[in-house]
């Protein structure tokens, strides 16, 4: 992207601060943030960066203006406050394509580096307590012990599963005793480009708001 105008610049800088702040904040807040006299004064320039796609407006709620992720990498920043981000869908069955794309973030949740979510799509494994639609907190920086239940990357897709290895083979384990374990040798873990991306932190049920 090209170098923003000063002026954008110093009002997109002064919205991320905001929000570092845990606060999504007004024209007139924003204003004052920045020490201009009136909240027209920033008008300008949160238009052309909504046109940008560096700010998102939303017309429907009163502090209607943050960064988007674009905007955060236009200053080489990452939100502080947002919580732990979402990086698409996880299965608890058949695995189910995890994209890595921010879908959004699970709010009040501890945040860290390389803790993400995903959602759990599936029933295989209920009997841990796990539900379809529940999201799963992965560490991603964190090694996954034998036994413990973890996020796993085969053939490109995700998948959520108690991990075992054993004498070369990688077994993935539901907890659902109506399905089988998927066990996986050398050829076919280097075959399908398997990596175990982490290991389960905790689960955040459906209905967290």
């Amino acid at each position: 992207m090209k170098t923003l105008p000063p002026g954008q610049a110093y009002v997109l800088s002064c919205y991320a601060d905001a929000e570092d702040e845990g606060r999504q904040a007004s024209r007139a807040e924003i204003a004052e943030f920045c020490g201009y006299a009136f909240p027209s004064a920033v008008t300008k320039h949160v238009d052309a960066l909504v046109r940008k796609g560096l700010l998102i407006s939303e017309p429907d709620k009163k502090r209607n203006i943050r960064l988007s992720d674009e905007g955060w990498a236009a200053l080489n920043r990452s939100p502080a406050n947002l919580g732990v981000p979402i990086l698409g869908a996880i299965a608890a069955g058949a695995p189910i394509l995890a994209a890595e794309n921010l879908t959004g973030y699970l709010d009040d949740v501890s945040a860290k580096p390389g803790r993400i979510a995903l959602q759990v799509r599936g029933d295989s494994m209920i009997e841990a307590g796990i539900n379809d639609g529940d999201y799963a907190v992965i560490d991603t920086d964190k090694q996954a012990a034998d036994g413990s239940i973890a996020a796993v990357l085969v053939d490109e897709e995700t998948t959520l599963k108690v991990i075992r290895q054993r004498r070369g083979e990688l077994v993935l384990e539901p907890r659902n005793r109506r399905l089988k374990p998927l066990v996986l040798n050398k050829a076919a873990q280097t075959e399908n480009g398997v990596r175990i991306i982490g290991p389960l932190a905790f689960i955040v049920r459906r209905d967290f708001t």
